[in-house]
């Protein structure tokens, strides 16, 4: 027998007069300090950046602070101050050294802030780079909402390194840079675009790996064979890849650091993942010890590597691929009539 309309009337009117919305007073606490640091052997990777945290849905501009004195602090050796070069942003005119430890020492206000001693690791090197055949799986929504499962074939890219006693924990980063060309009737254009290093922290070591010496094919990144997809037009004509890789010597505090900060960004609201408050840096206040702070101090030795890479259309075809030895500077994007310096090719 079919429910009567009366009937049916009620019981939506039951489940509708039971919802509520639940507004959640959120509590207004006072910002805290962030450091973000790196100091290598390269001053143009060398910065501290210094700010206060925001609470929670706040739409109000990054608060930098802009009247700190920051000093780098060698251990049993020379301290060197930091210069101001736009708001909450740092740097030091000298490199740190292998071998030796320093100290980030942040005075602000009444409160002084030191960081542990770090230690610079030995320069690391990559021995090998890889581009084997993938087949990706990703999901993607379909016409109808729903999500549907997609095989992309590419190349992994991957690298072997060496390790050491001192020189056991690496991170990478990495730009992929894809040339193309127009032809006639088009008027002829010598193009390129890039891409970057936008997921988690790229980290390895010793740990992780078998072998007590070497680090074997660590995956850094995978690029599709249909270079369509990375293009803005079917006019353009893929003429292959320039691949840059950053490499770091880093740490073992600096491994656990970031790898606790990769469980926090790919949490996914379970009970048990780590909140912020619990990943802490290496940085204290001397005067409070109670006063949290957030972010690292980290002074890593720094290499970078270029590589020229052709992927070909398939599993089967021929890999080329070609370490270049010139570094010349490469914009983000564009275009120009004539070949560019940094132009590399089968």
């Amino acid at each position: 027998m079919r429910p009567r309309p009366l009937y049916l009337a009620l019981m939506v009117t039951l489940f509708v007069s039971c919802e509520e919305y639940y507004h959640p007073v959120l509590e207004q606490v006072p910002g805290m300090m962030v450091v973000e640091s790196r100091l290598t052997n390269d001053p143009k990777q060398n910065f501290v950046r210094l700010s206060m945290t925001r609470n929670f849905n706040s739409t109000d501009a990054v608060e930098w602070i802009t009247s700190a004195k920051i000093e780098l602090m060698e251990v049993k050796g020379k301290t060197t101050s930091a210069s101001q070069i736009q708001p909450g942003y740092y740097t030091f005119q000298e490199t740190p050294v292998t071998g030796k430890a320093y100290v980030l020492k942040i005075s602000y206000q009444n409160d002084i802030f030191e960081s542990d001693p770090v230690v610079m690791p030995p320069m690391p090197t990559i021995d090998a780079l890889y581009a084997l055949h993938k087949d990706d799986k990703v999901y993607r929504t379909n016409a109808y909402g729903v999500p549907e499962l997609f095989t992309i074939p590419g190349r992994e890219i991957s690298i072997d390194a060496t390790l050491s006693p001192e020189l056991q924990n690496f991170l990478f980063s990495w730009r992929t840079i894809i040339l193309w060309k127009t032809y006639p009737p088009n008027p002829p254009k010598y193009g390129w675009k890039s891409f970057y290093d936008e997921g988690n922290f790229n980290l390895c070591a010793r740990q992780d790996y078998s072998i007590s010496d070497k680090i074997n094919h660590h995956p850094l990144f995978s690029l599709a064979y249909n270079s369509q997809k990375y293009l803005d037009s079917p006019d353009y004509i893929s003429d292959n890849w320039i691949v840059i890789i950053d490499q770091y010597g880093i740490s073992e505090k600096s491994y656990k650091y970031h790898k606790k900060l990769n469980m926090q960004l790919s949490a996914e609201a379970s009970l048990f993942e780590p909140q912020v408050s619990q990943v802490y840096g290496n940085v204290h206040c001397k005067n409070n010890p109670s006063k949290i702070i957030l972010g690292y101090f980290d002074v890593n030795s720094y290499r970078q590597y270029r590589y020229y890479l052709n992927l070909g259309l398939s599993e089967k075809s021929t890999v080329v691929l070609r370490k270049l030895n010139t570094y010349p500077h490469i914009p983000a994007s564009g275009d120009t009539i004539a070949k560019p310096k940094f132009w590399e090719s089968n």
